[in-house]
């Protein structure tokens, strides 16, 4: 939780640093587990949480560099956190106030039966302060539970 909680902290300084950057909050909150039957589908699909994110290099042409931390309650009933960089990309719809978007994050995960780097592939749609991001991680083992099941999550990204 250390690590957690000192990134939190260098992410809230640098944004209030840079202040013409996004800094989102991040609520996680549910995830389905698919692709599996009997007892390799007793996962946990009430996922709570909360992270930061900070986007401090890019523009709505090209997309934007971002940085991420958080934590939440896995797939198994324990406590996982991460911390992780990417990239996003959105569209605006139209002329509407909806963008549709898309975001790669590579990062290292600490629960949800891992403990290495992973990669994360999103898409999102919403206005420019909130959106509804959903994330897909195929069927793959997962370490050491050796259960194979394929897993999309659910969560708010709030900009302030």
């Amino acid at each position: 939780m250390k690590p957690l909680l000192a990134a939190g902290l260098l992410l809230t300084a640098c944004s209030l640093a840079h202040a013409d950057n996004d800094l989102s909050l991040l609520a996680y909150g549910a995830s389905i587990h698919s692709q599996c039957s009997g007892k390799s589908c007793d996962f946990n699909g009430e996922n709570p949480g909360l992270g930061l994110e900070w986007a401090p290099l890019g523009n709505d042409a090209d997309g934007r560099w971002i940085g991420r931390v958080g934590s939440y309650r896995d797939s198994f009933r324990e406590t996982a956190w991460f911390v992780a960089g990417g990239w996003r990309k959105e569209w605006q719809l139209g002329s509407s106030p909806l963008y549709a978007g898309t975001t790669l994050l590579v990062g290292y995960l600490d629960g949800s039966g891992v403990k290495q780097v992973v990669a994360f592939p999103m898409l999102s749609i919403g206005t420019r302060k909130l959106a509804l991001e959903v994330g897909y991680v195929p069927k793959m083992d997962y370490t050491p539970h050796k259960t194979r099941v394929a897993v999309t999550t659910f969560s708010l990204r709030w900009t302030f």
